[in-house]
């Protein structure tokens, strides 16, 4: 699996928060100045797509230039992007936030791999108390014994989504206790 880019983010959040249909800085600036929770993301995805320039002119006579141009004499794009990695107080608030949403976004596996290890402990544990074996789990929620054996015994977390997690998790839960 590729590795979520910041520009690859960028990309789609902007979409994500415009009405316009299409990529062009032109339309999303006309549309960033009547819509608040777009300028930020929107400098940022000019500034690492080399279209600085380009959203600067079209910011001209706009309540946005101003804005622009005071982060474009501030940073450069790499030093854009290290005060966006170190969280710097000289970013207003709505930049860093396209930056933590970014991470969150990024890093998601992650968690839902944390999330996917705790649960494993707990089935482990519930296993063990009730006595119920991977395979009448499986066989009952009809899933891939393999690959939930090898989430359970080696804590493979890639062999299980989340939500085949909590699935096996709310099985072991109400189960009765085989013997």
């Amino acid at each position: 699996m590729r590795e979520l880019t910041f520009k690859g983010f960028l990309a789609d959040y902007v979409m994500s928060l415009a009405q316009a249909e299409r990529r062009s800085v032109r339309a999303l600036a006309r549309e960033a100045v009547g819509n608040v929770r777009l300028r930020a993301p929107l400098y940022l995805y000019a500034a690492v797509t080399g279209r600085g320039e380009m959203l600067l002119r079209e910011a001209r006579g706009t309540s946005l230039l101003e804005e622009y141009a005071e982060l474009s004499r501030k940073f450069d794009v790499d030093g854009l992007l290290a005060a966006l990695k170190e969280q710097s107080t000289d970013l207003p608030e709505e930049y860093l936030k396209a930056w933590r949403s970014y991470e969150s976004v990024r890093d998601a596996h992650l968690r839902d791999d944390r999330m996917k290890a705790l649960i494993c402990q707990k089935v482990l544990r519930l296993q063990a108390e009730k006595s119920v074996p991977t395979y009448r789990v499986c066989k009952d929620l009809r899933l891939d014994n393999a690959n939930v054996n090898a989430w359970l015994k080696n804590n493979a977390c890639g062999k299980v989504s989340l939500a085949t997690a909590k699935s096996v998790l709310r099985y072991m839960e109400s189960a009765e206790p085989l013997f």
